[in-house]
């Protein structure tokens, strides 16, 4: 029996939303160890991914609208908002993440996941189950079942 991308992936996922503050977003990947995240709406929707790349990158135009210092934890589908005990800063997530969804439905083959992220050149794929985000699978998750780890 082939492996599918539900097999591996991690359920339970930090997420952002667009005006959440850049600071609060290093924040939150900086200290769960993760290189990037979902960028999400109140319900849980993806309009976008940041990654520790986007963050750090001094070519990325910045606004100088103050983020709010929240951040989700979803859990099958569903949002849970969180917060952070820092003051509004500048910069906001939607000032620098990437607007490109790249998502892979939870039913798909590991091959098919490791040729998307390859093919398209990222490291890590939202998993959506009928419209809804219900994980997110990276190249270390392949890498660790490609092991047998």
């Amino acid at each position: 029996m082939t492996p599918t991308i539900e097999s591996i992936m991690t359920r339970e996922i930090y997420a952002v939303a667009p005006d959440t503050s850049i600071e609060t977003a290093a924040r939150l990947l900086t200290t769960r160890h993760i290189g990037g995240a979902p960028v999400v709406t109140s319900r849980g929707k993806p309009v976008g991914v940041i990654s520790l790349f986007d963050l750090v990158d001094p070519d990325r135009a910045r606004s100088q609208r103050d983020g709010h210092p929240l951040f989700y934890l979803l859990t099958e589908g569903h949002a849970v908002t969180v917060g952070d005990d820092i003051d509004l800063t500048g910069g906001r997530v939607a000032d620098v993440m990437s607007p490109f969804v790249l998502s892979i439905e939870a039913s798909s083959t590991l091959r098919e996941a490791a040729k998307l992220m390859v093919r398209e050149n990222v490291h890590r794929l939202l998993v959506m189950d009928q419209g809804a985000l219900v994980g997110i699978v990276t190249t270390t998750d392949l890498l660790r079942a490609y092991a047998g780890i």
